[in-house]
């Protein structure tokens, strides 16, 4: 037995035995703590040898670690056959990439209160960000892309993170239609659910039906990765004046489309071109 193994069983000892030298928040902090399965014990030593201070309860299908982990405050998921899903390592706001941090300082949240801010890793997916924002009698939880995109803003109900499991049929999709990406996040809605996604550094958005179908894929490009034939027709029509505030490409069944969004007399107007440089509705 290692020494997080032994000290684990230390913190599960019952109450009565250590009430002299222990606080009372210390014995409500972990009077749910259980002893793991022998490959959950595994699978964390290995994939965190410097843990310290592991204490392990059990939310939903999983057992979920919180322990120190280099001196980083850590929780971890695994299921009970010890494979690993999910951990979430808290992260000072100034340690977050830089492009998160400008991407919240120029956003809707900039002027809310920063609270807490997170790194979140889960199994099959690229790394996550998290924000948790408030102001006034409102909680937003802020989800961002290592390169700044903000995947989600979803209120804050006391909901906490979870491992994603990934469909099949989304694996297969992601092998086949999109075997250059690394998924963020998947959500539901009311036309199916919505694939978030990096392609390198560019991110993604693919629509799927409930019967996980490919439906649509948008993302941004910069002007100069613009077709040809597209900017000359943009630049023909009477917004080529205008300042570009964003261009976005639309692949769908019906084609490929690009819509340049442009600041037209003060408002946002969004132009739309087919692959031929039609001008569409």
């Amino acid at each position: 037995m290692n020494a997080k193994t032994t000290l684990f069983f230390f913190l599960t000892l019952p109450a009565t035995l250590f009430l002299t030298g222990c606080d009372k928040n210390d014995d409500d902090d972990h009077k749910d703590a259980i002893e793991p399965t022998e490959a959950v014990m595994q699978t964390f030593d290995e994939k965190y040898p410097d843990a310290s201070n592991p204490v392990f309860t059990i939310e939903g299908n999983y057992y979920v670690a919180e322990f120190t982990n280099n001196g980083v405050s850590t929780e971890a998921w695994l299921t009970d056959q010890g494979k690993w899903m999910m951990d979430k390592a808290d992260t000072p706001f100034n340690q977050l990439p830089q492009a998160v941090t400008k991407a919240f300082d120029n956003g809707l949240y900039a002027g809310w209160k920063v609270d807490d801010t997170y790194t979140i890793h889960r199994d099959s997916m690229a790394v996550v960000y998290k924000i948790e924002v408030e102001k006034a009698d409102s909680d937003m939880d802020l989800y961002y892309s290592q390169y700044g995109n903000l995947i989600k803003a979803v209120a804050d109900k006391g909901n906490e993170d979870a491992p994603i499991v990934i469909p099949n049929a989304v694996h297969n999709l992601m092998n086949l239609t999109f075997a250059t990406c690394t998924l963020l996040d998947i959500q539901s809605n009311s036309e199916g659910y919505i694939l978030n996604m990096l392609d390198g550094s560019i991110y993604k958005i693919a629509q799927l039906n409930k019967e996980y179908r490919w439906q649509s894929t948008s993302y941004a490009i910069p002007e100069q990765d613009v077709p040809e034939i597209i900017m000359n027709s943009f630049q023909s029509t009477g917004y080529a004046g205008d300042t570009i505030e964003s261009i976005e490409v639309l692949l769908e069944a019906a084609g490929t489309f690009y819509t340049f969004t442009v600041n037209h007399n003060g408002q946002s107007t969004a132009i739309r071109f087919d692959a031929l440089g039609n001008m569409v509705g």
